[in-house]
């Protein structure tokens, strides 16, 4: 009967723990469509020699970003938003409540680094946001979710070490089919740099990254700060994205990783990425309605297809 007891106390415990540690999420916010935006791109365009102008376009998608957080993941302790000086459309009684915060670049980001529009500089210093969770969860401000996240779904524990569940991406026939391109764009050959910099820490590290929420860890980001910050500097001197840095989160879900033995999937299933240049996104949204993703990511959706996204998102924030 003691033993019993003792293992019913064990299993409590465990839940208990479990959850109740603390996890933030953190969105990165642009609004390409602001002329206070646009006139400070343009003063430092000379510099920009990548970046297609669709990829700070918006059409409010962070509105429905926070909304499905707030649904799909009722567990999240805060929600920030790090932006350049803007408001995004949130509601204000979320704002009010302290549920979500808005942070600017001058409060993360050192002075000498600003202003800056490349996403991976930014995505940097988000261990830098006061009172941050040491475990977050991170999106960019077009990806939301559409159905219920649970805790098992992001972590779990392997004695006192808490160990996410991530997607791992880059396998070694991908990175050949990467370096055989004739002309590469600019993500890939920051891929490619970033595989070759992570070989050199060690030659059978496991390369490690996703298009879809992003598990974080503040120790890990502070680690890579102390121990890398040469290949830290070099990349925040960039603006705007280019082709001779790291690729950042790469870089850090592969180190962070190397040092917690993660628990990996290639199970992608659950998750869709729509991307502007397509054009089958009506059949897309139907197979949505019909399939179970959890999330979904609009990298640089087509505008036409703004309104059946509206629909979508509210369909799925009220059934």
């Amino acid at each position: 009967m003691k033993v019993l007891f003792i293992i019913i106390l064990l299993i409590l415990l465990f839940y208990f723990t479990e959850s109740h540690l603390k996890v933030d999420m953190v969105f990165t916010y642009v609004d390409g469509n602001d002329p206070a935006f646009i006139k400070k791109k343009r003063y430092y365009k000379g510099e920009d020699r990548f970046n297609p102008e669709i990829r700070h376009k918006n059409i409010n998608e962070i509105y429905y970003s926070v909304l499905s957080v707030i649904k799909f993941i009722p567990w999240i302790n805060k929600i920030y938003i790090v932006t350049d000086n803007q408001i995004p459309p949130i509601d204000k009684k979320l704002l009010d409540s302290g549920k979500v915060k808005i942070i600017s670049h001058e409060q993360i980001i050192p002075q000498k680094y600003l202003p800056t529009f490349n996403s991976d500089v930014i995505e940097s210093f988000l261990h830098n946001i006061p009172e941050l969770s040491e475990v977050f969860l991170y999106n960019n401000d077009d990806n939301m979710h559409l159905d219920y996240v649970q805790v098992k779904d992001i972590y779990g524990y392997r004695g006192n070490n808490i160990i996410f569940n991530v997607k791992n991406e880059i396998t070694p026939c991908k990175i050949k089919f990467f370096a055989s391109q004739k002309n590469p764009n600019e993500y890939i050959q920051r891929l490619l740099l970033t595989v070759m910099v992570l070989k050199n820490i060690d030659p059978n590290i496991i390369l490690v990254n996703n298009h879809h929420t992003k598990i974080l860890r503040k120790s890990t980001m502070k680690y890579i700060e102390n121990k890398y910050y040469f290949l830290l500097d070099h990349m925040r001197q960039n603006k705007f994205r280019g082709n001779n840095y790291i690729q950042y989160l790469l870089f850090l879900i592969t180190i962070d990783n190397h040092i917690h033995k993660n628990k990996l999937s290639k199970n992608f299933k659950d998750v869709i990425e729509l991307h502007f240049e397509k054009n089958y996104y009506n059949g897309v949204f139907d197979d949505i309605y019909i399939k179970k993703y959890k999330f979904v990511c609009l990298n640089s959706m087509n505008f036409s297809y703004r309104d059946p996204f509206y629909k979508l998102m509210e369909y799925k924030l009220n059934n």
